[in-house]
């Protein structure tokens, strides 16, 4: 069976996140979130310990994030085997219209990394600027605008779009 390490985009993410590891398990798939220490307030845009965190438990492995956690997710798993990025929070350097976040490029990540970019297609402009550079950084990315969805991992078409890339995913 194949497992898919979640990143969680905030404390308490396992708990809400309920229904999205159900359908996940519905899929046939298992998963597991990567364990984070949390410190200060989040998002810490003073800290990158998260991103060796992420590192360190997702080596070889299929990788999945939703806002922060994808934003966790690229720059800090930098060795996964596939990533899933979902909505992926505009908190880089290259994001002068927002005043919170890291000093860090989109392209800290691993450019060579295969992965699925996914954005709601509701989202706002930011989001989809931010979603189209990421997977342009990517040598190896496929790119989907949700249909109807706002920032929403719940969704029914957000859903379906992952389950679609999950099935991409060679395992």
């Amino acid at each position: 069976m194949s497992l898919l390490t979640i990143v969680p985009p905030m404390p308490g993410a396992e708990r809400r996140f309920r229904p999205f590891v159900d359908f996940v398990h519905a899929s046939g798939w298992e998963t597991e979130f990567v364990r984070l220490e949390w410190t200060g307030a989040q998002p810490n845009f003073d800290s990158t310990a998260l991103f060796a965190q992420v590192d360190a438990q997702t080596a070889g492995k299929i990788v999945m994030g939703f806002s922060l956690g994808a934003l966790y997710a690229h720059l800090g798993a930098l060795r996964a085997r596939h990533l899933i990025l979902g909505s992926i929070s505009p908190f880089f350097l290259e994001d002068d219209d927002e005043p919170q976040r890291w000093m860090i490029s989109y392209r800290a990540g691993n450019a060579h990394t295969p992965a699925d970019v996914l954005v709601g297609a509701l989202e706002d402009e930011q989001m989809h600027r931010r979603a189209t550079a990421v997977r342009d950084f990517y040598h190896r990315s496929t790119y989907t605008d949700v249909p109807d969805a706002e920032h929403q991992l719940w969704h029914p078409n957000y859903l379906h779009a992952i389950s679609t890339a999950m099935a991409r995913v060679e395992v």
